[in-house]
């Protein structure tokens, strides 16, 4: 049976649809989530589709956009659908209650919203019974990472992150090098950019609520945390920001420097940095994107901004293009073709494990131990870097430093996160704080 589809927060990502100058991104033109789950309904995969956002009033121009981008530019793409709140409601934060109470136990909901509203929809989905996918980060600290975690696995449910490059082939064929041929981790170096338009895009938000390194950091942490597995894992973190070009509240670059520790019998040491900027000049791909890994045996480094793969045309000039994450350009026949790209494939496979949940044929935990997904369950450690981050900036620079339980082992999850310092500087954050705070403080 065909799985119905929410899609909470009606923006760039998901429908292709922004009301700046700038427009959507030239890499997503179209959106990903609301093209995919079209593309999924036309084969047979998904029933209903129900889209909700906070503003209502903008939902005749989304439905607009939906169907000159998707239902006109491509044949038998079928884009009807139901859109909350009421094209009226000028604003209504909680609108998604009324959409979740429209699915039913087993449908799968995609969450692209404001990072700090991720938590409350993503538990209220779970507890509604729904899968969910939702978008990096999936939330902003440890101890709400650990909340839907226990959610989902009380509710029975798939939770999982759009972390999409694990579904892009050279990322993908990095992994499995890194695995079986480069040794014991030593260090991994990334940066991710993205042009000054992107601070217009995501003004309502942008140095608000959230920062560029929840935003861009993320996807290379997941990816370096995926690589190494359960042989490595980060302990320390400081971090560093940039400012000046964007405004007084928002850092424009900020890189976070991590201290690994691997789990072989000399507990070697490795060392990473993760670079984010949303200062860049418009070049000739949206987003400059690389990632370098040294181990012990060998390295391996991936540029995914240049492909070699470029246009020039009198209206835009030159570009890089990449097709792998998303094919825009219709087949001959006049159909969307982009099913191989890994925007697309991500959102697929998570469809497909909600399937085979729903149906019996497997259960939560062997989807998440086939470590395809980036489930909740296993990817504390990126929201731990993530939090730790944040938490070094805000207090000059400070050491933070990723707890995990004692005798844990390896692959264990951390728990808390401590920030170094001496007398009222040091303090535990993170459940189980309070306690080890109380602790440390009767020594």
């Amino acid at each position: 049976m065909p799985v119905s589809a929410l899609m909470i927060g009606a923006g760039e990502y998901t429908t292709g649809c922004v009301g700046t100058a700038a427009g959507a991104a030239p890499d997503k033109p179209a959106g990903v989530v609301a093209i995919t789950f079209a593309d999924l309904r036309r084969r047979g995969r998904v029933d209903d589709m129900v889209l909700v956002d906070a503003v209502g009033t903008r939902m005749p121009t989304v439905r607009d956009t939906m169907r000159a981008k998707i239902a006109e530019a491509y044949k038998d793409m079928d884009v009807r659908m139901t859109t909350l709140p009421r094209d009226d409601v000028a604003f209504d934060p909680m609108a998604y209650k009324e959409a979740i109470a429209r699915m039913r136990r087993g449908d799968v909901a995609t969450i692209f919203t404001p990072d700090d509203t991720h938590f409350d929809i993503a538990l209220a989905c779970i507890e509604a019974g729904l899968h969910v996918l939702c978008a990096k980060p999936l939330v902003k600290t440890l101890a709400k990472h650990r909340e839907l975690a226990a959610a989902a696995e009380k509710h029975g449910v798939l939770c999982a992150i759009e972390y999409h490059k694990r579904f892009d082939p050279i990322y993908a064929d990095a992994r499995d090098r890194i695995r079986a041929k480069l040794g014991a981790f030593s260090f991994f170096q990334s940066t991710m950019t993205q042009p000054k338009a992107q601070l217009d895009t995501f003004k309502a938000w942008a140095g608000k609520s959230s920062d560029i390194s929840y935003y861009l950091n993320s996807h290379h942490m997941d990816v370096h945390c995926w690589s190494v597995g359960d042989a490595s894992r980060p302990e320390r973190v400081v971090a560093f920001a940039a400012t000046g070009a964007a405004n007084a509240r928002i850092e424009d670059t900020i890189t976070l420097c991590a201290e690994w520790v691997n789990d072989d019998e000399a507990k070697s040491r490795g060392t990473a940095t993760y670079t984010a900027s949303w200062i860049a000049p418009k070049a000739d791909c949206h987003t400059q994107q690389y990632f370098h890994y040294m181990g012990h045996e060998g390295e391996i480094r991936a540029d995914q901004g240049h492909r070699g793969y470029t246009t020039s045309t009198d209206a835009d000039g030159f570009s890089q293009l990449n097709p792998l994450y998303m094919k825009y350009t219709p087949s001959p026949s006049g159909q969307f073709a982009g099913q191989q790209g890994y925007g697309y494939r991500s959102i697929e496979e998570f469809v497909k494990a909600a399937e085979e949940i729903n149906a019996g044929t497997a259960t939560v935990k062997e989807v998440c131990d086939r470590d395809v997904l980036a489930t909740v369950d296993r990817t504390a450690r990126v929201t731990a870097m993530l939090e730790a981050g944040r938490v070094s900036l805000d207090n000059g620079g400070a050491g933070v430093r990723i707890l995990y339980p004692e005798g844990g082992g390896a692959g264990a999850e951390p728990i808390w996160l401590a920030l170094e310092g001496d007398g009222e500087r040091a303090f535990v954050v993170g459940e189980g704080g309070a306690e080890r705070k109380r602790a440390r403080e009767g020594e």
